[in-house]
């Protein structure tokens, strides 16, 4: 890393750790923290504050030998990928308010049985469980060295599980998304997207990091992604307050929402959802190990001591390393007889299957007075201390003819190297110590052992994929039936509901019995003969001269306030009423074959209380009413008039005696036929025996209740 670029990084980092700091002073000192809705963002642009200022710090103190820097290296790192993994299950929890659309309670994930049950994101659970494995798996590698080591320079290098510290830092993410995914319909469309920018900018960050070394990608895309959650969060509080939705306290407590689903598409739907998590989390980790495998995964730094140096390769050893005179190629010094001029060959042997020596560098013990000619090849030659050090050549050294890949040792490949050196004639370097110090990249691609395990995850990956795409589609397919079914019974109960308001209206033209016959037989003509029908008439006593003094308005609704009144009775007592001709009102009972029925006395009672239902009428009316009322007894014939506007009459000599025995009646008295008494003569009092002349009958005999 060049200097420009760590502070060009360096200013980046402390400049959004300063922003993410303001910003969650801001959201505290604009709520009360007990009644913060957006609490949970606060704590995210915390951790994402301290995350940037420990990473500035870790970049400030590289390289510092002090007990200052050594101590600040560490804590910084430390505490850096602490955050890392506590950011993505403060985002995860995030999400979950916005789907649950409520302030929730971090007591749930204590209890996660019960809060799964009550409708809580089971994917909540397995965030935490992955951000607490990544806590755990970073306290250990304080003292294992295992996702990143410190040299003795202080310098921080990755490790070999460097990319297992990245997939348990964006398997969080994947599953938080896919969880966002699944509840898309339960958010409005710019949180979706605001919640869905955040998850993008690390992922970008993680790609570049694994390609480009040396850079705080992932936390700089943190840093971003905190800033954007927040003005996110300050949009979506201003279209509250214009939009009048702003709440007038915050819900303290979660509120779930329940969904009228059948058990087993309940299960289906959980199914699929644990299939999408599954699937998107395993394209995340392969994602990752095929990155890997085309960037390599650099190894630390490692130093052989080889005491006894080979002669020739020994392949059960990683790397073996042979140096010696050249048998064949020596000769006298002619300026200095105590020395010998020779060849001396150097191989190195890479014997492992998928790792690359990147960088070496060999130094051996050689005695004083040994100069070494120009010329030598595959490597920089130097003498210094007594010893002859060997470097891979690198870019703009003289003896980079090749080009620096050149000299990179590939798996189970050797590079020779060797020079011109005058030594003195006793120098044997075959008993002397080698030092050899190199780097390398694993590639995991060149290792079978891997190449199975991705080709595993990739069939995994497949299936689960398949297994997604299927159970999507049979809940989609059940979801359409489900509308499908309830848009039918919607229908079905508007029918019945407009079917009972036609039956309704119905029945209050016609009888029951008549009602029925007539929808099931339309064109049939309707008419029965009834054995003992008792039939009442009654009107209003002066009913011309009253509407003559009033509107017509007030006369329609005088008789309505009136007869509703009568309906209202007549339904009560089961009465039917046949109609109303002007102020008249005709109604009838024992409309049955029953010849011994009990209409006359139905009626009697009927009659009574309609008189009662007018002096109530009188109580409350400017205009006092008087009625009479009539009442006979006997066979008659029923049923329905017309196929347009029909009506249902009866018709007979009993009807027109009723009619008579109303007209001639008195006011407010209830007059019947020697027929109606005789029927009910045990069940009233009446009057001694009046006699009427009726139109075609002569004299008959009529009675007063």
């Amino acid at each position: 890393m060049t200097e420009f670029s760590k502070i060009f990084n360096i200013s980046c980092l402390i400049i959004l750790a300063l922003f993410c700091f303001q910003m969650g002073i801001f959201l505290c000192s604009g709520h009360k923290l007990k009644q913060n809705g957006r609490r949970t963002l606060i704590f995210i642009e915390f951790f994402t504050g301290l995350l940037l200022l420990f990473d500035t710090l870790a970049y400030f103190f590289r390289g510092n030998t002090s007990s200052t820097g050594w101590f600040m290296v560490r804590a910084s790192n430390f505490i850096v990928y602490i955050c890392n993994f506590l950011i993505p299950f403060f985002f995860c929890f995030y999400v979950c308010e916005f789907i649950k659309q409520s302030r929730l309670s971090f007591t749930l994930l204590l209890k996660p049985g019960y809060s799964i049950k009550k409708g809580m994101p089971v994917q909540i659970f397995i965030v935490l469980a992955f951000c607490l494995l990544g806590v755990l798996l970073t306290i250990i590698s304080q003292f294992t060295d295992l996702f990143y080591y410190i040299d003795e320079k202080n310098l921080y290098h990755r490790n070999e599980l460097y990319p297992l510290s990245v997939a348990l830092g964006v398997i969080p993410g994947l599953i938080t998304f896919t969880m966002l995914l699944q509840n898309k319909k339960k958010v409005a469309g710019n949180v979706f997207i605001s919640l869905f920018v955040y998850f993008l900018l690390p992922v970008i960050g993680i790609i570049l990091v694994l390609f480009v070394y040396g850079f705080s990608w992932i936390n700089i895309a943190l840093g971003l992604g905190a800033l954007h959650l927040f003005f996110s969060s300050i949009k979506l509080m201003e279209l509250e307050f214009y939009s009048g939705k702003q709440k007038s306290s915050a819900i303290l407590t979660p509120t779930y929402k329940t969904e009228n689903t059948v058990e087993e598409s309940k299960k289906r739907i959980v199914r699929n959802h644990f299939w999408q998590t599954f699937s998107v989390s395993l394209a995340g980790v392969i994602l990752i190990l095929v990155i890997v495998s085309i960037t390599g995964i650099a190894l630390p730094e490692r130093t052989l001591t080889i005491g006894n140096p080979y002669t020739e390769n020994d392949s059960s050893k990683s790397v073996c390393i042979t140096f010696s005179q050249n048998a064949e190629k020596h000769w006298v010094d002619e300026d200095d007889p105590d020395r010998t001029g020779a060849q001396y060959d150097g191989v190195i042997y890479n014997n492992m299957s998928s790792t690359i020596i990147t960088d070496w560098k060999f130094s051996i013990k050689v005695p004083d007075g040994s100069t070494v000619d120009p010329g030598p090849w595959n490597g920089t030659f130097t003498l210094s201390n007594g010893k002859l050090n060997v470097v891979k050549p690198h870019e703009g050294d003289k003896e980079n003819i090749h080009g620096e890949n050149f000299y990179t040792i590939t798996p189970l490949k050797t590079l020779g190297f060797g020079c011109i050196m005058y030594a003195p004639h006793t120098y044997q370097p075959l008993s002397e110590k080698i030092v050899f110090t190199y780097s390398s990249i694993l590639k995991p691609l060149s290792n079978i052992l891997f190449d199975i395990f991705l080709a595993g995850l990739f069939i995994l990956f497949i299936i689960s994929t398949t297994v997604t795409l299927f159970e999507g589609k049979l809940i989609r397919v059940e979801e359409e039936n489900r509308k499908l079914e309830n848009t039918v019974k919607e229908r079905t109960k508007e029918l019945e509901a407009e079917k009972n308001r036609s039956e309704s209206l119905l029945l209050n033209i016609l009888p029951k019995e008549i009602a029925d016959e007539l929808t099931a037989h339309p064109n049939r003509t309707l008419a029965k003969q009834y054995p003992n029908v008792t039939v009442l008439f009654t009107d209003i006593v002066g009913f011309t001269k009253i509407s003559g003094e009033m509107s017509a308005e007030e006369v329609v609704t005088m008789l309505n306030k009136m007869f509703s009144m009568f309906d209202e009775r007549a339904q009560r007592e089961g009465i039917e009423k046949i109609k109303t001709i002007g102020d008249a009102y005709m109604a009838a009972a024992g409309l049955t074959q029953d010849k011994d029925n009990n209409g006359a006395r139905k009626i009697i009672n009927f009659a009574k209380g309609l008189l009662e239902d007018v002096h109530s009428f009188n109580e409350t009316s400017p205009i006092k009413l008087q009625i009479r009322l009539g009442i006979n007894s006997g066979p008659l014939v029923a049923g329905v008039i017309g196929k347009t506007k029909f009506i249902y009459d009866i018709w007979g000599d009993t009807v027109n005696m009723a009619s008579r025995m109303e007209s001639t009646g008195m006011p407010m008295k209830v007059h019947v036929s020697d027929a109606t008494k005789i029927q009910t003569d045990s069940l009233f009092r009446y009057s001694e025996t009046i006699e009427i002349d009726v139109k075609g009958k002569g004299m008959m005999k009529t009675y007063y209740l």
